[in-house]
């Protein structure tokens, strides 16, 4: 399993001085354990930058052990300046992907951010799964239906259902039984709109065809 705390890594930085592990191959970088490893390396070495550069492609992969550990360097300020926001969207991207500590780490941002930019974080982290869903990423969809249930200020009942819908259809795990469990907050008309709704967005997508 790959390292999800990047504070084990800065501590011992410079004491043990390992080498740096050969750079992955272009093709397999942004997602490869190898290249995860590779930033963990770095940073070990002291060579936050490196590091920085290495995590950040991995993120933007959707690599949510990667998403944690630049989320903790944007909030320190390793390999880059700090940029509370940014850190934030990273640290509730690994929360949606799974990484235990994600949550915890963004918590701890949201109490020095405004909530202008706490919102536009919101609708930055919005579409970045939506995106990836229109790119035939499924694992985004159970992600992007959390987030109408974890991430925004309120809990947007309808979209989850909606969104839980899609992700009973495409068997991800998990997605039937918070489908039902946010069914019992929705009148039942709303309900089979919703699911009118699911049906045709659903077929829109790329897997859904």
């Amino acid at each position: 399993m790959r390292l999800s705390s990047l504070k084990i890594v800065l501590a011992f930085s410079l004491a043990l001085g390992l080498p740096l592990m050969a750079k992955a191959n272009d093709e397999d970088i942004a997602t490869s354990d190898k290249t995860f490893m590779e930033a963990v390396e770095a940073a070990k070495a002291g060579h936050y930058d490196q590091a920085f550069k290495l995590f950040e492609l991995q993120a933007e992969a959707a690599q949510h052990d990667a998403q944690f550990n630049l989320a903790l360097m944007l909030k320190t300020g390793r390999g880059t300046p700090q940029h509370y926001a940014d850190a934030l969207m990273w640290a509730w991207l690994s929360h949606l992907g799974g990484i235990e500590k994600g949550k915890p780490l963004a918590d701890e941002i949201l109490d020095v951010l405004p909530e202008a930019t706490i919102e536009e974080v919101r609708q930055n982290i919005a579409a970045n799964l939506k995106a990836r869903i229109d790119k035939g990423d499924k694992a985004a969809v159970m992600q992007y239906a959390r987030h109408f249930m974890e991430i925004l200020a309120e809990e947007d009942y309808e979209q989850a259902y909606l969104w839980y819908s899609i992700a009973a259809a495409i068997g991800s795990e998990g997605g039937q039984e918070a489908r039902d469990l946010v069914a019992e907050n929705l009148e039942a008309e709303v309900m089979i709109t919703l699911q009118d709704e699911a049906r045709t967005t659903y077929y829109g997508l790329s897997f859904g065809k």
